[in-house]
Order: structure tokens, then C-alpha cells, then sequence
């Protein structure tokens, strides 16, 4: 072990630069974004060398949406799998089949997943934190690191050197008590910036529903959240940037009891949880390499019925990123010390955690892409196998009117078991060994452009299996982790988007449709009657549809969702498919009239409504959700351009 960590940090130390820098000048990795416009360096990302299939949210979306979760918005405007223990509770994400512990949450390339369930509650995300949301399904672990399995969350906001000064004020209030009132500001100059976002959130969730026939109103539901990000950048010069970020959130909530359990105050409990992470950044942007490196510090706490189950994470991350003519490469590692505080654990249990990767793009021609990713990943006292992700991309057809691009991917994923796995009770878990899994995809995708009007149509085909899959089962009276020898994930996502004018208007209409099937193909006799059935609170069948209007300075959204029939814990018990439909509108006033104005102030009114249909609908078994919900907001802001 001590070897390994030395080398590791030799490698780390590698990778400074020194007194005479190569130059790089890279190539813009693109993506297509409505309504925003950055200038400046490009935002070097994790996800630029991923080929898997990816989602970037609308920035108009993340605007309108930036008063909810992001477990809110990924249920409302996306097809992938939530499972919600209730309105506002702790909701998990999956993808492609997987479990929600094979989807890991990214934020500026760090993985923010808890290191104890190894689940992320996206509940306990603001969508008010960010500007940039991307989700990225398909395991390529070698990217992304360990456990991405199923895919990955990516999250992240512009650098605070491109923002203008700006103070941003903004309350909404709506059904069931729901408030949240939010404050950001962007001071600064050309040297040195800082942008800082406040929040504070609460819901009485005394919602209706009906229970056996009788309306029933929804008791110990009430939560409340609140938290601040800040980010600072300093331009030291050309070439060197330093920058440092703090996040702090506190969720504060009563856990929404089954519906059986609605009257019975036995039966109610409460959750805490609390996040604290710190980010120092160095990063250099010369004319032949960029180099980044960053020290962190992530500490997650929650407090239940007295006890505590905490982490303290801190971490070193560094890379290279070098373009050699047609050949984009990047070179880094990480070093983690974990130490747990958890009421469950033995005393002095503690953790390393170290990863090499390199990543690779090569463009011999401007229709052929192509890219290889290989990471190895340590863990303390257990064996993690090789990582390796290759793909292609090319374009039969690339006129000014059409464009076809084919591609594929192949990837060997792994993923460690979480702390709970390993280190949980006095129970021997050490005979877990580390889920692996082998990823093949294709995918098809055409865009046309005629005009004003431009649509894509993509395709993507994908099968994982994946061996080891960890599951807790019960063992007599307790619980313990257990590995199933294989689970087969299989399906197909297909995406279409026109944009498009109407007179003075501007539509845009999104359409994302995945069917996936998971199934336990070898398993230990518990599991036996799921061979061959759908994985428990699975569906097979997931769509959403999103259509939105602008008109000068209003705006329409009117998105639906649709969830499949899936299984309980039982296979013949049998949770209803239901189909959400949601409203907003926005209009916004400029003083003075935008088209002339570098300085000024704009109003932002906003109405939506939720569950506009008033569908009863149960997301999990025996856990109430809201019927039709409205929400109000005010937005002021001043910007100096």
C-alpha cells in the first residue's frame, strides 16, 4: 500500500509544470446550448472524452426550474428512472437498468456520491447551485471513475472570470406551504471574480391523496433546506488561475411514513443531513499543455434517531490535457483518505483510495472520431479490476443540409462496495468483491438543417452485464450485502428535437423515449423467483416530452412524463404506470428595453403548475404523492455589463 500511494504521488508530482511549459492551444470540445453565450477558456471537463449517449439540460430549463431540486428536475423533463420515497424525500437515480448506487453524482470532476450508501439523495441538490446539468448514461467507468456502472450526473457553473457584475433577488411561494427564497451576486473584475448563491427552501407537504378509497392528508412530511455556494477565480497572469470554492447545505426533514402509517405517531421519525465540501484549484493554460490540480475536502453528516453516519473525504486530484496534432490526450490521478465516523462501524476504520487514468480523442479526419480511456483504481484490502473504454465515431454523410454520424463504445466498468458494504456492523463482509461490468453500445444519430428548421433524430442500443451486482438480503433477523453472480441490462434510448420559428415565435420540441430491461440471469436462491423477470421497481418502458414557446420576452414550458408498470418486492405485485403533465410561463420586463441597455435591471414574473392532469400516482409502494400543485416567483435582477 505505502508503495502504491508513494508512487502515486510521484506521478502527482509529475504532472506540475515546470519552469518552461509546453503550449497547447486546444481544441473547443462544443456543445449545442440554447440562450447563452460563454467567452473565454473552455471549461475542461471529465466529460469531454466520454462517447456515451448524454443529456445537457436546456439553460432556459435550469433558469425557469432553479427554485426546485434536481431530483424535481430530472423526474419533470428527463426519461430516466427516480425512485421517491415520497414528495421531497430522498430520491435516488438509474440508469440504464442499474441500481441508483451504479449512477455517480460529478461536480467539477469530483464525485460527490456519498461514500457510505453510495447512493446520491439528488433531493438534497439545488438546481439553484447550477448552470450546467448533464447526465451522461452508459457505463464508462474509466472516464468517470469508480462505480459509474450505469452513467454519471455532471454538474457544474461558468467561471466566475466570464460572469459580469450581477445581483440576482428571487422568492416563490406555492401549494402546500412550499416557499424558497434565493440570492446570488457576481462582483468582480478582469483579475479576480467571486460569485456566491444563497437559499433557503421549505415545505409543510400537507398534501391529499387517497389511501383504500378515503382522502387521507399527508402527515410528518414538512421539510426544510437551506445552503450557500461560493466560487472566487484570480487571473494571476495569461497562463495561471487560482480558484477556490465552499458549499454548505443543510436538509432538515420529517421522513414521509407509508400511507398504512399515515395516523399512527409511532410511526414517525426525522432525518438530518448536512454537507460541507471545500475546493482549492490551480490551473494552467499554456500554449501547449494545460495542467489543472486541486485539493478537497467533502464532509457529509446525517443524524438519525440519535445516531450519526458521517465522512470525511479529503482528496488530490492533478492532470495534464496536451493536444498532439490530431491526438487530444489527458494524464491524472487521485489520492483519497477516507475516514468514516459512523456509529456501525468498528472504531479506527478508515480507507485509501487511489486512481491512474489516461484519456484519449484522436481525429485523423473531420468524420472520424475516435477515442480509448484506460483507469486503474486502488482500494485499501481490495482487489479492483483494470478499466478500459473504446469508441468511435463517424459521419457517412456530412453535407450542409444532412449529417449522419454512427458510433460505438465498449467498456469494462467497476465498482467498489460502498463503506456500508464492507465495513456495516460486526458482520464479516470481506468476502464482497467488487462489481465489474462490460458495456457495449451503438448508436445512431442524424441532424437536419433546413433553414430556420433544424432536427435530430438519435438511436442507441446498449447491453451491460454486470457480474458481483451487491444487494443487501435479508439473513435471518439482519441484513446483509451479498453479491449475485450476474444481472443482464439491456435496451434502447431514442431522442428527437426540432427547433423551429413560427412568425415572431421560437418552438422547441424534445422528445426522449428508453426501454430498458434488467434481469437476474444467475443469483443465489433467495433470487431465484426473479430469474428471468424484471429487476424490483424497474420500469421497462420511461418517456418524457418537452415543448417550449418564446416570445420576446415570454416564455412557455409545457413538459410530460411518463413512468411504466414495475414490480414491488413481489413480482405479482404490480405498481401502476402514470403519465405527469407540467406548466410554467415566464415573462420577463427590462428597464430599460434590453436591445439598448449594457446596464439595467430585469423582473422576472413566473407561474407553474404540476400534476396539471391531478394524477394519483404512487412513484414507490404506499408513498403518497401530490395531485395538481401551484407555484408563484419574482425574480429582480441588476446587471452591469
Amino acid at each position: 500500500m505505502q508503495n502504491r500511494i508513494l508512487g502515486l504521488i510521484a506521478l502527482l508530482t509529475a504532472l506540475f509544470p515546470h519552469s518552461r511549459m509546453y503550449a497547447q492551444e486546444e481544441e473547443a470540445h462544443s456543445y449545442t446550448l440554447d440562450s447563452i453565450s460563454v467567452i473565454g477558456h473552455k471549461i475542461r471537463e471529465l466529460s469531454d472524452f466520454s462517447k456515451a449517449s448524454d443529456y445537457e439540460a436546456d439553460t432556459l430549463l435550469i433558469e425557469n426550474k432553479s427554485h426546485a431540486s434536481l431530483a424535481d428536475f430530472i423526474a419533470q423533463n428527463t426519461p430516466y428512472v427516480v425512485k421517491q420515497n415520497g414528495n421531497g424525500m430522498m430520491t435516488t437515480l438509474s440508469l440504464r437498468g442499474t441500481s441508483a448506487s451504479h449512477t455517480q453524482a460529478m461536480w467539477d470532476d469530483i464525485n460527490i456520491s456519498p461514500l457510505t450508501m453510495g447512493q446520491t439523495d439528488y433531493s438534497t441538490l439545488p438546481v439553484f447551485f447550477f448552470e450546467r446539468i448533464g447526465i451522461h448514461p452508459g457505463g464508462e467507468s474509466a472516464v468517470f471513475g469508480n462505480g459509474a456502472i450505469g452513467g454519471a450526473v455532471t454538474l457544474g457553473t461558468h467561471s466566475p472570470l466570464n460572469e459580469s457584475n450581477m445581483l440576482s433577488i428571487q422568492q416563490n411561494i406555492g401549494s402546500y406551504g412550499n416557499t424558497f427564497s434565493g440570492l446570488k451576486w457576481s462582483l468582480g473584475n478582469q483579475r479576480i471574480r467571486s460569485k456566491t448563491a444563497l437559499f433557503y427552501h421549505q415545505c409543510e407537504n400537507d398534501f391529499h391523496t387517497t389511501f383504500r378509497g378515503e382522502t387521507i392528508c399527508q402527515k410528518n412530511a414538512s421539510y426544510n433546506d437551506y445552503g450557500g455556494l461560493n466560487e472566487t477565480e484570480i487571473r494571476l497572469n495569461d497562463k495561471h488561475t487560482l480558484g477556490g470554492k465552499l458549499w454548505f447545505t443543510k436538509f432538515n426533514r420529517e421522513i414521509q411514513p407509508m400511507m398504512q402509517n399515515n395516523e399512527d405517531p409511532s410511526k414517525y421519525e426525522k432525518i438530518d443531513d448536512q454537507s460541507a465540501k471545500a475546493v482549492l484549484t490551480h490551473e494552467y493554460d499554456g500554449d501547449w499543455l494545460h495542467w489543472r490540480s486541486k485539493m478537497a475536502w467533502i464532509n457529509d453528516r446525517e443524524h438519525f434517531k440519535g445516531d450519526l453516519i458521517a465522512t470525511h473525504d479529503i482528496m488530490v486530484l492533478s492532470n495534464v490535457r496536451k493536444r498532439i496534432k490530431k491526438l487530444l490526450l489527458e494524464l491524472g490521478g487521485e489520492i483519497h483518505y477516507i475516514k468514516p465516523e459512523v456509529y456501525a462501524y468498528k472504531a479506527g476504520t478508515d480507507e485509501w483510495r487511489e486512481s491512474l487514468y489516461l484519456l484519449s480523442q484522436y481525429t485523423p479526419h473531420k468524420r472520424i472520431s475516435l477515442h480509448g480511456n484506460l483507469r486503474q483504481t486502488w482500494v485499501s484490502s481490495l482487489s479492483i479490476p483494470f478499466s478500459p473504454a473504446f469508441g468511435f465515431e463517424t459521419r457517412p454523410i456530412m453535407g450542409e443540409q444532412l449529417i449522419w454520424t454512427i458510433g460505438g463504445n465498449v467498456a469494462r466498468n467497476t465498482k467498489a462496495p460502498t463503506l456500508n458494504d464492507r465495513y456495516w456492523g460486526d458482520y464479516a463482509n470481506k468476502e464482497l468483491t467488487a462489481e465489474t461490468a462490460f458495456n457495449l453500445e451503438a448508436k445512431s444519430k442524424w441532424e437536419l438543417f433546413i433553414k430556420q428548421y433544424n432536427a435530430t433524430l438519435s438511436a442507441t442500443l446498449y447491453r451491460n452485464d454486470v457480474d458481483n451486482w451487491i444487494m443487501w438480503m435479508p439473513r435471518g433477523s439482519v441484513w446483509k450485502p451479498t453479491n449475485i453472480e450476474e444481472v443482464l441490462a439491456r435496451g434502447v434510448e431514442i431522442e428527437t428535437a426540432h427547433n423551429f420559428p413560427i412568425r415572431q415565435t421560437k418552438h422547441k420540441a424534445t422528445f426522449l423515449y428508453n426501454h430498458s430491461f434488467t434481469e437476474i440471469q444467475k443469483g443465489f436462491s433467495d433470487m431465484h423467483p426473479f430469474l428471468g423477470h424484471q429487476m424490483p421497481l424497474t420500469p421497462q418502458n420511461t418517456f418524457a416530452a418537452i415543448w417550449s414557446a418564446t416570445y420576446k420576452e415570454s416564455d412557455l414550458t409545457i413538459s410530460g412524463n411518463y413512468t411504466g408498470e414495475r414490480t414491488s418486492s413481489d413480482i405479482f405485485d404490480i405498481l401502476k404506470s402514470y403519465f405527469l403533465l407540467n406548466l410554467s410561463l415566464n415573462h420577463t420586463f427590462h428597464f430599460p428595453k434590453k436591445e439598448t441597455a449594457k446596464k439595467g435591471q430585469a423582473i422576472t414574473l413566473s407561474f407553474q403548475i404540476d400534476n396539471l392532469l391531478d394524477k394519483e400516482y404512487q412513484n414507490l409502494p404506499f408513498r403518497g404523492m401530490p395531485g395538481r400543485n401551484y407555484l408563484a416567483g419574482i425574480k429582480w435582477q441588476i446587471m452591469d455589463k
